[in-house]
């Protein structure tokens, strides 16, 4: 078990996730997705004002300084491409056009035959017929001999036209070589060590933002933007919330207190109590777990306080500075005052988050309670957060030799990618040198903006973890797990509310009646799963749960309870 206590100055990142699988895929997407490190650099730079998403089960600081050296890597891979292509163009224009046109067809009906019989071996062939056709082509424009001085230019010089080619097909075989090793040396399961900040140094320009969002993104303090608070930790499953009237219960015996006597308590001793009982949840290595097969390892508990980005005018301890980033940390006395009072725009949590699958996996647990009068508000809120991409884990297959067929395909995979990416270098290269020169421009129109209008949202929009997640779960067991942990935190916090309010002397009839009602209800449908949960309709109608099981996919796709959409 995991119980975060910081100071109100400092904040520090998790040992265990700095260095957690969650960490690790997410720094193989930097270096091998550029959609997702082109995103992930977007959310947090664009805008040095914006508040950051909290990090669940991984380490955003890490991430950042890999998805900086992935962009350096691309720009000098890019520039060489701009080069060696630029030079092909102006010796032999004509030529250069026409070998890249028919690498281009060649390759994308390789792709389109590599289900077919041939399988693999059809980039082979189509590379192979590509090279025969383009030197054919350049043996026709070398034996031209014209004295038309426009001919003569686009004719040019196709030997050595094709020789600064194969120079930028080598750059891009070079690149990619280059992150393989880099895979296999620093991200394979095994070999992953957290990049120290000397060894992969960020832009001076984004030097203070990344001290800034090192220290903000294990604050306490979520500022969020649109209408879901809980971003950064997934998406939203089934939930509950109901308010219970709170009345004495009867008297049981003689000398007990009057059942017209006010029942009084504090929210925030309910909120202490069910963390003291959560608390109490954890796996002990030297103990028996099949004493209590409900004991959870990871288990992270916090008291966190939601705010629209949109509502900080007033706050003078979170937003000092119109014109800086946000603070996103309270003090203890602060968030208990927020807890026993919730009030306005910010509201209190407790969270209790349990990751699994080396932080692949996160089953999120958000309690909120509040007194009105004589009601008791009780409100569960859940996410989850989903295993990054399938495609990120194949870092894990790959050996520190390269075989033969990987070998190949790594050519053919240069040969496919080298037309797109070569004429889309300088596209790129113009478009990362007018962020350099907009940066200072762009952050000064923001200040400006957030100095004038007094609901400027500084809110978080997006969760790294949420750009790299895939839409299926890879493992059957991993739904099951998260499914377990939500079930397993909740049974606990329901049994927890029951014992307060009876030591309390409240009236539980009604709040265990819905306890029977949520423990019913079911969490996470997958594949050809389906859990029903007891429903009754009408006067004196009865219902009776009822499982229907079919074979699940091993790659069954998982639907959360209430959301109507795919996981």
């Amino acid at each position: 078990m995991v119980i975060r206590q910081v100071t109100p100055e400092v904040a520090t990142a998790n040992p265990a996730d700095v260095t957690s699988e969650a960490t690790r895929y997410l720094c193989v997407a930097a270096h091998t997705d550029d959609t997702f490190a082109d995103s992930v650099l977007a959310e947090v730079f664009d805008d040095e004002l914006r508040a950051v998403a909290p990090s669940v089960g991984f380490d955003l600081t890490t991430v950042l300084r890999h998805c900086f050296e992935a962009r350096q890597r691309r720009i000098r891979r890019d520039a060489g491409l701009l080069i060696a292509g630029g030079m092909a163009l102006m010796l032999a224009p004509l030529w250069t056009l026409l070998a890249a046109a028919v690498l281009a067809i060649s390759m994308s009906l390789s792709r389109t035959n590599r289900q077919g019989p041939l399988g693999p071996l059809a980039s082979v062939l189509a590379l192979v017929a590509a090279t025969v056709v383009s030197l054919w082509l350049l043996i026709q424009f070398a034996g031209i001999d014209s004295d038309d001085g426009t001919l003569s230019w686009t004719v040019g010089l196709p030997w050595l036209a094709l020789v600064a080619g194969l120079v930028a097909y080598l750059i891009l075989v070079m690149h990619l070589l280059g992150t393989r090793q880099l895979l296999v040396e620093r991200l394979r399961r095994g070999h992953f060590q957290p990049p120290a900040s000397g060894t992969t140094p960020a832009p001076q320009r984004h030097a203070a933002r990344l001290a800034a969002v090192d220290t903000a993104q294990h604050g306490n303090v979520t500022i969020y933007s649109g209408y879901t608070p809980f971003v950064g930790h997934g998406a939203p499953v089934a939930g509950w919330s109901f308010a219970l009237p709170i009345h004495r219960a009867e008297p049981q015996l003689s000398g007990s207190p009057s059942a017209d006597a006010d029942v009084r308590f504090a929210v925030v001793d309910l909120i202490d109590h069910v963390r003291h009982r959560l608390a109490a949840i954890r796996l002990d290595p030297a103990g028996d777990p099949e004493l209590n097969p409900e004991r959870l390892a990871g288990l992270v508990l916090e008291d966190r306080v939601f705010v629209h980005g949109g509502l900080l005018t007033d706050d003078a301890q979170l937003l000092p500075e119109r014109s800086q980033m946000p603070r996103q940390r309270w003090t203890d006395e602060r968030l208990r005052a927020v807890a026993s009072r919730p009030q306005g725009a910010a509201r209190h949590f407790l969270c209790a988050l349990v990751p699994s699958w080396g932080g692949e996996v996160v089953a999120c647990t958000f309690l909120h309670f509040s007194t009105d009068g004589r009601v008791l508000y009780l409100e569960c809120a859940r996410t989850l957060l989903e295993p990054p991409r399938f495609e990120y884990h194949d870092v894990d297959r790959l050996t520190e030799w390269i075989p033969v067929r990987q070998f190949v395909q790594l050519f053919t995979g240069a040969a496919e990618q080298l037309v797109p990416t070569a004429f889309g270098a300088p596209l790129r290269l113009v478009r990362d040198g007018v962020q350099v020169l907009r940066h200072q421009i762009r952050q000064s129109r923001f200040r400006r903006m957030a100095r004038e209008d007094l609901g400027y949202d500084y809110g978080a929009r997006a969760g790294v973890r949420e750009m790299a997640t895939g839409t299926t779960y890879h493992n059957y067991f991993q739904v099951l797990d998260a499914a377990k942990h939500l079930k397993v935190v909740e049974r606990h916090v329901l049994a927890a509310i029951v014992d307060f309010l009876e030591d309390r002397g409240v009236d539980t009839a009604e709040f265990r009646t819905r306890q029977t009602m949520i423990l019913n209800q079911g969490v996470i449908q997958t594949g050809g799963l389906s859990v029903v949960g007891n429903q009754a309709v009408g006067a004196g109608a009865r219902a009776e749960q009822q499982t229907t099981t079919e074979q699940p996919s091993p790659q069954g796709t998982a639907r959360r309870a209430g959301t109507g959409r795919p996981s």
